[in-house]
C-alpha cells in the first residue's frame, strides 16, 4: 500500500484545518447547523469558481462519472452538516472524537468496495485509533447523569452519521482520482447550497448572522473549509483511503488543544493516554515503511557486496 509523503502532510493539514473550523463554528451562535453549512458552501463557490474558470477545467463528464460526483457531493454534504451539528451542539473535543470513529466505517468500505488490502497494520491502526477514541470519550460520558438534552442527541447522531458519510466519501473520492479537486469541490459546493437552501426552507428557519465577530467567522469558516476541501482530495489522488482516514483522526489532538488554550479546559488523564493511542495509530504505518524501505535498501546492498566478493574469488 503506497503511502506518498505529501499526501500525507494533507491529510494532517486538513485535520488542523478541520479543529479550527470545528472553534468558528462553535463561536457562531445565532446561526444554526444547516444555515452554517449553506454559507459555506457560497463561500466555497465564490473561490472555486474563479479557478475552474481561469483554469479552463471541464465539469461535466460521462454519465456515469457525473453520477459519482454527484452521490459523493450527497454523502461528502451529509457528512460535512452532521459535522457541523456536533460543533454546534457538543464541546470541540467529544465533537471531533465522535466523528472520527470514521477509520472503522472507511476500512470496512475500503475493504468490501474498494479491494484494498485489509492486513495488520491497518488493523492494528484503527484499533489504536478506536481504542484511543474510547479513552477520551469515557471520562465525558461516564460523569453525566440526568437526563440527555435534544441538543445533546442532535450532536451525537450528527456526529455519527458524518463520521459513516465521511467513511463513504473517502471510498467514493478514490474512484474519481482523475478529476482535478476544484472540480470535485466545486460540485459539491453547489450540491451543498442546493440540500441547505431545501432544508432551510423546509424549516422555515430563515436567520442571519450578527454584525462584528460572526460574520467574520462565517468568512473564516468558508476560507478554511475550501483549504481543507482541496487538501483532502489531493491527499486522496494517490494515498490509501484507511490511511488517510487515520492521518484526520489527528484533528482530535488538535481539537484539545484548541480547548486547553482557547476555552480553558484542561482535559483528565485518560484523555492524555487516548491523544497518545491515536498518535500512535496515525504514525504506525508511515514508520512501518521507512522500516520497510530500509530493509530493502540492506539486502540490496548486502547483495551487490556478495556480488563483488564473487566476482573477486573468481
Amino acid at each position: 500500500m503506497a503511502v506518498n509523503s505529501r499526501e500525507l502532510i494533507l491529510a494532517l493539514l486538513c485535520a488542523f484545518l478541520g479543529s479550527v473550523k470545528g472553534l468558528l463554528v462553535s463561536l457562531v451562535r445565532s446561526l444554526g447547523a444547516i444555515q452554517i453549512f449553506g454559507l459555506r458552501s457560497i463561500g466555497a463557490i465564490c473561490f472555486i469558481l474563479p479557478i475552474v474558470i481561469f483554469k479552463n477545467y471541464q465539469l461535466r463528464y460521462d454519465l456515469k462519472t457525473n453520477l459519482i460526483l454527484l452521490v459523493r457531493s450527497v454523502v461528502g454534504n451529509i457528512a460535512v452538516c452532521g459535522y457541523y451539528f456536533g460543533f454546534v451542539y457538543l464541546p470541540i473535543a467529544e465533537a471531533s472524537l465522535l466523528f472520527y470513529s470514521t477509520p472503522v466505517f472507511t476500512v470496512i468500505i475500503g475493504c468490501l468496495f474498494l479491494n484494498e488490502k485489509c492486513g495488520v497494520l491497518e488493523i492494528i491502526s484503527v484499533l489504536l485509533s478506536f481504542a484511543g477514541v474510547a479513552l477520551v470519550c469515557v471520562p465525558d460520558f461516564a460523569t453525566k447523569s440526568g437526563s440527555i438534552s435534544m441538543g445533546t442527541i442532535k450532536g451525537v447522531v450528527g456526529s455519527l452519521v458524518g463520521a459513516i458519510a465521511q467513511a463513504l466519501a473517502l471510498a467514493i473520492i478514490r474512484k474519481i482520482t482523475f478529476i482535478p479537486p476544484p472540480v470535485v469541490s466545486f460540485w459539491w459546493a453547489v450540491v451543498g447550497v442546493i440540500v441547505s437552501a431545501v432544508l432551510t426552507g423546509a424549516q422555515g428557519n430563515l436567520e442571519t448572522w450578527e454584525c462584528g465577530w460572526e460574520a467574520l467567522f462565517v468568512l473564516l469558516i468558508a476560507v478554511v473549509g475550501f483549504i481543507s476541501e482541496l487538501c483532502l482530495i489531493g491527499a486522496l489522488k494517490s494515498t490509501n483511503a484507511v490511511v488517510v482516514s487515520i492521518a484526520l483522526t489527528s484533528e482530535i489532538l488538535w481539537a484539545f488543544l484548541l480547548q486547553i488554550f482557547v476555552s480553558r479546559k484542561i482535559p483528565q488523564l485518560m484523555c492524555m493516554f487516548g491523544g497518545l493511542a491515536i498518535v500512535v495509530s496515525i504514525l504506525v504505518q508511515p514508520a512501518a515503511k521507512c522500516a520497510s524501505m530500509c530493509l530493502s535498501r540492506n539486502e540490496k546492498v548486502a547483495k551487490e557486496v556478495d556480488v563483488e566478493d564473487v566476482k573477486n574469488e573468481l
